[in-house]
């Protein structure tokens, strides 16, 4: 795959009568993805394969989305994909100028104020008070650090160098 994609969610299973997917959602902005007649991607993780799907309807419920598409039209259908991944294309040209997705941040290296390196981030976990970069450490286990200002000094995606602030039992 030459073009790079966004996760949305996790198909887990169908729901209704239509071949409407239940899908696990994994992105902060499904009513922006899933706009009527949207194209995004089913891919199966086990055979490497995508198709294009395009949305008729969405609703969310809680940590669900509900997403009907015009190529799936009955459970039998529908069931076909559980487990499958839903993706988008990442495209730059809607986020405001110098911003980011949370997976460009993957793979950066953490570097404290003295541009001495701690580790590289391994995933963003978003939890409710806010997002955190779960961080390998160079020689050793993981360390959290919340992605909010007092911590994060200085992001540069383009060198995938972030500059935190240490604090104490931070590390």
């Amino acid at each position: 795959m030459s073009e790079q994609y966004l996760l949305l969610g996790y198909v887990v299973d169908t729901f209704s009568l239509d071949g409407t997917l239940k899908i696990l959602s994994k992105t902060d902005f499904a009513d922006v993805r899933y706009k009527k007649e949207n194209e995004v991607f089913l891919f199966n993780p086990k055979s490497n394969q995508m198709q294009v799907v395009h949305v008729v309807n969405f609703r969310r419920s809680e940590a669900y989305d509900f997403v009907k598409f015009k190529e799936i039209n009955s459970p039998e259908e529908a069931l076909k994909f559980k487990g499958f991944e839903v993706k988008a294309i990442k495209d730059y040209s809607f986020l405001p100028k110098d911003s980011y997705y949370y997976v460009d941040l993957i793979g950066c290296k953490i570097v404290d104020e003295k541009k001495k390196e701690l580790g590289v981030v391994k995933s963003v976990e978003r939890f409710p008070a806010q997002a955190t970069l779960l961080v390998k450490r160079k020689n050793g286990g993981d360390f959290f650090v919340p992605f909010v200002e007092t911590f994060i000094k200085k992001v540069d995606i383009a060198d995938k160098i972030i500059e935190i602030n240490v604090i104490e039992g931070l590390l």
